[in-house]
């Protein structure tokens, strides 16, 4: 169910209710109290023993630690784990050919209450540096997801995903419907290749006059040249181009508050982001993903702004293909909802995460 949810506070929240029965409704502050005491007595069950949960734990790592998964046929994915708690999140960047340092600052309030669990995604960040094709297609990323799983013990996933990231989360839980218990789908990019692919760069750079579209296109050349000094190139790019991102691209307040760094990864994968991003879309083909989800009967949250760089009719399409979905729409907010609407955005997550 669709529900718009103004700067401060979702005017709804999704399934905020003590019984379980799915419900969208208001809810007041004494019944609000009520739902709050037994959420902490039944976590404080748990805890104990006394109740099996879905809790998924990281038995085999320390929190706050980095390492790396070797994956089946050689990768290497660099992790990182933040926070404390006994529900864990996996949360899946977007790119593809970013890495986890754009994402991770700005998710820290998931951090106060779990465990999450960050990875930079093969050809990316930390991760084994891969330009061919066969080692970016779409099912290798899935293997990936699956191997990183496997080598937490987790046995049913919570996952996170950001544009691109919020496609992959999709997708393996196509592939792997009995290892995931929710998707929470950030800005995800588009749920079909016709019409919304070719919306996407009107979208983005409608904020600029033809002397802005023109920097933005040198930028984005001299960042793919291989002589170029590529930290000051990416920055260069990334700096103008995010801000068609935002609702408000002359707002720069909103781009100060994004923690999140684009071009911190070691200097191959920097240059080895459009490789990357190319090869990995080009396995996806011309795609169409509609009815693929119609057995999926885990919970869905689909949340974004309203002026993503996707018009509102994709995520309402998102929020169809799955029996079980609930879709959020921010105002005063584009791509990055959990930064320009923080206060809305893990209202909606927490209560999500928590029902």
């Amino acid at each position: 169910m669709e529900r718009f949810a103004g700067g401060r506070s979702p005017v709804f929240v999704p399934r905020m209710s003590c019984t379980g029965q799915g419900e969208v409704r208001t809810v007041g502050i004494l019944e609000l109290l009520l739902c709050t005491a037994v959420v902490l007595i039944l976590s404080a069950l748990v805890e104990v023993g006394s109740v099996h949960a879905w809790h998924q734990q990281v038995p085999t790592t320390p929190q706050n630690s980095d390492g790396y998964i070797e994956t089946v046929d050689g990768v290497q994915l660099f992790y990182r784990t933040k926070g404390v708690g006994l529900d864990t999140v996996v949360v899946l960047h977007g790119g593809p050919g970013l890495n986890l340092d754009y994402l991770a600052p700005d998710l820290k309030p998931l951090e106060e209450s779990r465990t999450i669990i960050y990875y930079d995604q093969r050809g990316a960040g930390r991760s084994t540096v891969l330009s061919d094709a066969s080692s970016l297609h779409i099912d290798a990323h899935i293997s990936d997801l699956e191997a990183v799983r496997t080598y937490f013990g987790i046995d049913r996933l919570t996952l996170l995903g950001h544009s691109w990231g919020a496609m992959l989360a999709a997708r393996y839980a196509r592939e792997h419907p009995g290892r995931v218990s929710r998707v929470i789908k950030v800005s995800p990019g588009p749920i079909r290749i016709d019409p919304y692919d070719s919306q996407f760069f009107p979208r983005v750079t409608a904020w600029m006059d033809s002397t802005t579209v023109a920097e933005v296109q040198a930028l984005q050349e001299r960042y793919q040249q291989a002589d170029n000094d590529v930290d000051t190139a990416c920055r260069n790019f990334f700096d103008l181009f995010k801000r068609g991102y935002f609702y408000d691209p002359t707002d720069l307040e909103a781009f100060q508050r994004l923690r999140g760094d684009f071009c911190t990864a070691p200097e191959p994968a920097i240059r080895n982001f459009w490789t990357v991003n190319a090869l990995t879309l080009q396995s996806v083909g011309e795609f169409d993903w509609r009815e693929d989800f119609r057995d999926l009967t885990l919970p869905v949250l689909v949340i974004t702004g309203v002026s993503d760089v996707f018009p509102p009719q994709n995520y309402r399409e998102w929020e169809a293909a799955f029996p079980d979905a609930d879709l959020i729409l921010l105002e005063g907010a584009g791509h990055y909802p959990h930064v320009e609407q923080p206060e809305a955005f893990f209202g909606a997550v927490d209560a999500f995460l928590r029902e």
